[in-house]
């Protein structure tokens, strides 16, 4: 809390070169505040990674909603009106997609990357809703451009936006309504590399501390970058049900050289080209 008689904070008149926000979690933004600017969303443990994934092995679009029952809905009303096998997105469609980290009944696809592999999303349009990361897509919906990140797609992604003159926000979803070391970390990654590209941080002190929880996991090298994700709430999470390996995937630098973008007004999400 702040006293409430403070004065407005002081503005600065030299505008920002090729501006960058960090937001530690998506509460502290509100969509507005994104409008018109390039949005990087992250959902480190596993929700990016597993579209990156997704996008990797070949599939043609992933839809994200909101809720299991949404993805229900969406996927048969495109099974009901579905696109040419020729056209963008042909093919079956896949729901996939988690709660408390496990699949939704009925569900092809958990959210595990591991289950993302070309035989079984080639050509696939994938309705998708997880548990924090599709809310974080939805809720950049203003933004000019929306961009999925992660550890696993860092250089693509910071090199997609790093000469953009519009401001770029990287986005953590969080846990629920905490913010979760895994987000930051992969945001510190990407606001090291955007800073070095000559980017000029606008907001508070936290793209200093993620960084700093990046340099601090890296002092270790890989080891003590897998260690601290599996040390953060998702990837507690994860480990405490059997999947501590998607978390030490979910932490490999560049494994997956896509940069997937989403398109608020068509609703899905495509191969940035």
């Amino acid at each position: 809390m702040s006293a409430p008689d403070l004065p407005p904070p002081p503005t600065f008149d030299q505008p920002k070169q090729r501006p960058l926000a960090l937001h530690l979690h998506a509460s502290r933004v509100t969509p507005e505040d994104l409008r018109g600017g390039v949005v990087i969303v992250i959902d480190a443990i596993r929700a990016s990674v597993t579209i990156c994934k997704a996008m990797h092995e070949g599939a043609a679009k992933i839809v994200p909603v909101l809720t299991a029952d949404e993805a229900r809905s969406k996927a048969a009303a495109l099974h009901a009106n579905p696109s040419p096998p020729s056209a963008p997105g042909g093919g079956s469609i896949l729901l996939g997609g988690e709660r408390a980290g496990v699949l939704i009944e009925g569900f092809d696809l958990d959210n595990s990357p591991l289950s993302y592999t070309r035989e079984r999303v080639a050509g696939r349009t994938i309705v998708f809703t997880t548990s924090n990361g599709t809310a974080g897509l939805l809720h950049a919906r203003h933004a000019a451009r929306v961009l999925v990140g992660c550890i696993c797609n860092l250089t693509s992604v910071c090199n997609a936006v790093k000469d953009d003159p519009r401001p770029v926000h990287i986005l953590c979803c969080g846990t629920r309504g905490d913010v979760s070391l895994d987000d930051v970390l992969a945001g510190g990654a990407m606001a090291r590399q955007l800073l070095a590209a000559g980017r000029e941080p606008v907001t508070d002190d936290s793209h200093t501390l993620a960084i700093a929880a990046y340099d601090h996991a890296m002092e270790r090298g890989m080891d003590g970058l897998r260690a601290a994700m599996r040390g953060s709430r998702g990837g507690r999470n994860l480990v405490r049900i059997g999947l501590g390996d998607d978390v030490d995937y979910c932490s490999a630098h560049d494994t997956l050289p896509v940069v997937p973008e989403f398109f608020p007004l068509r609703g899905e999400i495509t191969l940035l080209r």
